[in-house]
């Protein structure tokens, strides 16, 4: 029997699903916003044009390892939430100048007693969206690494040879490393890598992608950067301070309230199920997730910042650190402030980490969803200044039809043009922008499309458009 409390709004939410889902499986795309997809073809005379979207991406391979400190627990709980977004191929418990084995080590049973938190929440989480992984594929995918004291790198242990498997293997990559502590297990399998597969190096270097949190052994420095040259490192050295222990000193106060007691308790840590609800919060508040950027970076929301480092998305945006010499990129500023790179999208992580604990005890019906973000125009454009780009997102839509707003604007410390771009229409779909006078052949521009749906808590998709300037005609 149809439970007639049912509300009205949920009814909608559920038909306009049930639509949404038929055209999703028609362009053969379910379930998670879509990259740009490249030019569309031109329709026929006399009809509209047609949404064209590129192909579902790959979600991306990833290894985290962690040394286990309290803020590394509270940013496994949002990993956990977005674990569908991510081809998880391990988690390892890893060392740091501030943990290992008999100092301030939290053991090596925790990552196993959130999956045990997360088995509890996991039926509920999986109507949400696909992809989620059941708990006994994530204890299979979790490994002790290098744990015995700080940057030791010589032992062979589970996680260190895991992590040489999965580099070695014949899967396309990027592999995603991710050191929330120390690099020495990372630093150990490379250097089992470059001993006993030599031939292998120069794929391994193309493939995987190294994601520091703050540097917190010697590994990297003495061993990766120099044997490693070619291997893209990111490091937020600086930048993943925004959602650390002194996030209150670095993010304005307009965005504090996303971190404060009454919201991460009405959002996150009460009445969301027993993962949410062990977040270790700091007298009600937000306390720190400083390894949270690490898996951000690689949330696919439109942003394109895996495509390249100076891109910028919810994970940070980098500079290269000795540009020509090495493939280490560092913390980039936005608008002359390291943190801005991630705190300018803190409102918008923060409703969808919100979103994530709702899908924990809700139902479809009840809760939001993430708009589609459907790019009609190019990704990627050639323009000679004084020319006319159109910018598209008029096919958008959203799972639970919700109304959805549109904000058009220049992303310019992302691009190497940095005057003035004005965008016509900025906040409609359809919008126009003039490539400026003063750009010269090269510079890139890059414009953001946000796309926020109408539901509580508002989630918002992106698309970027690039504007390569050509040489104007003669």
């Amino acid at each position: 029997m149809i439970n007639r409390r049912i509300s009205a709004r949920a009814g909608r939410r559920l038909v306009a699903f049930l639509l949404g889902l038929s055209a999703l499986v028609v362009t053969g795309v379910v379930g998670r916003a879509q990259a740009p997809a490249a030019q569309a073809p031109a329709p026929p005379a006399g009809q509209p044009p047609t949404p064209r979207f590129a192909p579902p991406p790959a979600r991306p391979r990833v290894i985290v390892t962690t040394d286990g400190e309290i803020d590394d627990r509270d940013s496994m709980i949002r990993f956990l939430l977005y674990a569908n977004e991510f081809d998880i191929e391990a988690l390892i418990y890893n060392s740091s100048r501030f943990h290992w084995l008999g100092y301030a080590w939290a053991g090596t049973e925790w990552i196993s007693d959130q999956i045990d938190l997360y088995s509890r929440v996991y039926p509920v989480l999986r109507q949400h969206a696909d992809g989620y992984p059941t708990p006994e594929f994530l204890r299979a995918r979790t490994y002790v690494g290098n744990i015995t004291n700080v940057s030791e790198m010589e032992q062979d242990t589970p996680g260190a040879d895991r992590i040489v498997s999965v580099l070695l293997d014949d899967r396309p990559g990027p592999v995603y490393l991710q050191a929330w502590g120390g690099t020495n297990t990372i630093a150990k399998a490379l250097a089992t890598i470059q001993k006993q597969h030599p031939a292998e190096v120069d794929r391994v270097s193309q493939e995987a992608v190294l994601f520091i949190i703050l540097d917190q052994d010697n590994t990297f420095r003495t061993y990766v950067e120099p044997n490693w040259p070619k291997l893209q490192v990111l490091g937020s050295f600086r930048q993943f301070g925004v959602l650390a222990f002194g996030w209150r000193n670095q993010i304005p106060p307009a965005y504090r309230v996303f971190f404060e007691r009454p919201w991460l308790e009405g959002q996150i840590s009460n009445g969301h199920g027993v993962l949410a609800g062990s977040y270790q919060s700091q007298d009600g508040a937000f306390r720190s997730e400083g390894d949270s950027p690490a898996f951000m970076h690689q949330i696919e929301v439109g942003l394109r910042s895996r495509e390249h480092p100076s891109f910028g998305g919810w994970g940070g945006r980098f500079t290269g650190e000795k540009p020509g010499q090495t493939n280490v990129w560092k913390d980039a500023e936005d608008e002359g402030s390291v943190g801005k790179a991630i705190w300018r999208w803190a409102e918008a992580f923060q409703h969808d980490f919100a979103a994530r604990a709702d899908w924990c005890v809700k139902p479809y019906a009840d809760a939001n969803h993430p708009p589609a973000v459907w790019l009609t125009t190019p990704a990627d454009v050639g323009a000679a200044p004084g020319a006319t780009v159109t910018l598209d997102v008029t096919g958008s839509t959203d799972p639970d039809g919700d109304k959805l707003s549109f904000l058009w604007w220049h992303y310019r410390d992302a691009g190497t043009h940095k005057g003035e771009v004005a965008i016509k229409d900025a906040e409609r779909p359809a919008a126009s922008v003039t490539v400026p006078a003063d750009a010269k052949p090269g510079d890139t521009i890059h414009l953001i499309a946000q796309v926020t749906d109408g539901g509580k808590p508002p989630l918002t998709r992106y698309a970027r458009v690039i504007i390569t300037v050509t040489p104007a005609a003669r």
